[in-house]
């Protein structure tokens, strides 16, 4: 359903509220260029404010979540980048312009979102303000590198149909850490997604060896 009016919930928001609100509302995130089917990612950035680093690694992951062929490895880019101003220390995220023209149809964007909303909000049910001594902003570069791994390892072709998806969800939940400051979700997510890597890594050698044999 439309909103009917064109504010956005309060910081203090789920970030499932906030993607609901920007991908139902035109006044929210104005069409791209006159397309009403198409959004820039300029105008969904500037629509999340203060949120918008840790709720673009959220949304992107989650889309990356979805086992379609292709998306993958296109995401990387958005995702690596936004990890890789969490590793140099920015405090506020920057887009340059080329990537703030991109445009992203807003009826797939808002089919692939609603197809893992019951996941995000199973996830936000779950997290609370715990082990804080992981959020403070000296441990970001950190957290920034391992993101920027797994954003890599979500591009990686892998023989088994869905296994990208693993790697994609660990990112969802350290984003979601980042954003409603769990320290234990974070610590979660990287734990989580070393073992993805483990097991991405051995199948793809088992791939690669079985494609020379």
């Amino acid at each position: 359903m439309t909103r009917t009016q064109g504010s956005l919930p309060d910081d203090g928001a789920r970030l499932s509220s906030i993607f609901d609100a920007l991908l139902n509302d035109d006044q929210a995130v104005p069409p791209a260029d006159g397309e009403a089917d198409d959004i820039s990612l300029g105008a969904l950035f500037d629509a999340m404010g203060e949120k918008s680093q840790g709720a673009l690694i959220v949304l992107f992951a989650l889309i990356a979540c979805v086992p379609v062929p292709g998306p993958n490895a296109v995401l990387t880019i958005p995702l690596a980048f936004l990890a890789l101003q969490l590793v140099i220390g920015r405090k506020k995220l920057y887009l340059p312009d080329w990537m703030r023209r991109r445009k992203i149809g807003r009826r797939r964007l808002n089919g692939l979102y609603r197809h893992m909303r019951p996941r995000l909000i199973w996830l936000e049910n779950r997290m609370s303000d715990r082990w804080l001594f992981f959020v403070p902003a000296q441990r970001m570069p950190v957290i920034g590198l391992i993101c920027l791994v797994i954003a890599f390892i979500i591009a990686i072709p892998i023989p088994v149909p869905g296994a990208n998806s693993i790697p994609a969800l660990c990112l969802v939940v350290v984003g979601l850490g980042l954003v409603l400051s769990d320290g234990m979700a974070i610590a979660a997510g990287i734990f989580a997604s070393g073992v993805a890597a483990t097991g991405i890594a051995g199948l793809t050698w088992y791939g690669v060896n079985a494609l020379a044999a």
